[in-house]
């Protein structure tokens, strides 16, 4: 490999490690949400999906412990039985992403580079449930670059606290 490519490795790999986090929140306008205190999170479904996280899997833990650390520093409380006032689920995915990028001046070849760069695309989405209404009432999404299927706690944590930044919805 040339000095240009291990320069443009290095930077790639550099680049990754500090890849931004995209934030979507979306809830319901009629909701009052500082009726919600307590909450449980909800059972996995009983017909698993095939590429879907395993409970008790590094990854599902280190979801459950950010989220966890979240809500209750906004003083929410979990609950592992009984009634609560709000349920919690969450689903993650890893899918392949491809950016092009043309750059360069001049005409026809000379002058102008492609540079492709392939990547693993992570999203972790939360939702809140009503558990009186069966009602989606509060989701949370964030997707950036990981280097990894299983991406490290503290990655996990920045992703959960960015989905949190403005909850609960004013």
């Amino acid at each position: 490999m040339n000095r240009i490519g291990v320069a443009l490795a290095v930077m790639l790999l550099f680049l990754s490690g500090c890849s931004p986090i995209s934030v979507r929140t979306d809830y319901d306008h009629e909701v009052n949400f500082s009726a919600y205190k307590t909450y449980r999170w909800m059972p996995p479904p009983k017909k698993r999906a095939k590429k879907s996280v395993r409970k008790g899997s590094l990854l599902d833990t280190r979801v459950r412990r950010a989220v966890e650390a979240e809500l209750e520093s906004r003083g929410y409380t979990v609950k592992t039985s009984g009634r609560a006032d709000a349920l919690l689920a969450y689903h993650v995915g890893v899918r392949d992403r491809i950016d092009v990028e043309h750059y360069g001046y001049g005409y026809g070849y000379w002058g102008r580079r492609t540079h492709v760069h392939r990547y693993k695309e992570g999203t972790i989405v939360i939702d809140i449930v009503d558990p009186e209404a069966r009602q989606l009432i509060w989701r949370g999404a964030a997707a950036g670059a990981v280097g990894h299927p299983q991406p490290n706690p503290e990655k996990v944590k920045k992703a959960v606290a960015k989905i949190f930044e403005d909850y609960p919805p004013q």
